[in-house]
């Protein structure tokens, strides 16, 4: 395509907003700068170094004791990993009578369609074909 006038201006200008914009957040990343080394001079009378001999050591000491309060053992619960999902293949339904994931609605209505459609075609339970109500007389 044609670089129409459009185009060029807006590039343009979208040019001179980075510039006018660039000048601010340098201003905006200085002051930041500042007051984060600032915030590190106070911090550090606050916080202790620990060595990560004594992380491990604290940890395994946590692992190691039993937790006899209720909230702790509330707290941790065993969680079982979901279950896979059995379809019966008649009527694509789970136990709980939902359909896959994967299926729309379009799709489930079109297999109960058919399903119905079918119902009527088979053999019965003697294995004869079924006869019409109406050419039975």
């Amino acid at each position: 395509m044609a670089k129409s006038l459009r185009s060029k201006w807006k590039r343009k200008m979208r040019a001179k907003k980075r510039e006018r914009y660039s000048v601010k957040e340098l201003a905006r990343l200085k002051t930041m700068l500042e007051a984060a080394t600032k915030g590190d001079a106070d911090m550090s009378e606050v916080c202790e170094m620990v060595d990560a001999k004594k992380v491990a050591e604290r940890a395994s000491q946590e692992t190691t004791e039993p937790e006899s309060d209720e909230e702790g053992a509330a707290a941790t619960m065993d969680v079982d990993a979901p279950k896979k999902r059995k379809y019966r293949r008649k009527t694509m339904t789970d136990e709980h009578g939902t359909h896959p994931e994967w299926m729309n609605q379009r799709a489930i209505r079109k297999f109960k369609a058919n399903r119905q459609n079918r119902k009527g075609r088979g053999l019965t339970k003697s294995g004869k074909k079924k006869e019409d109500k109406e050419n039975v007389e």
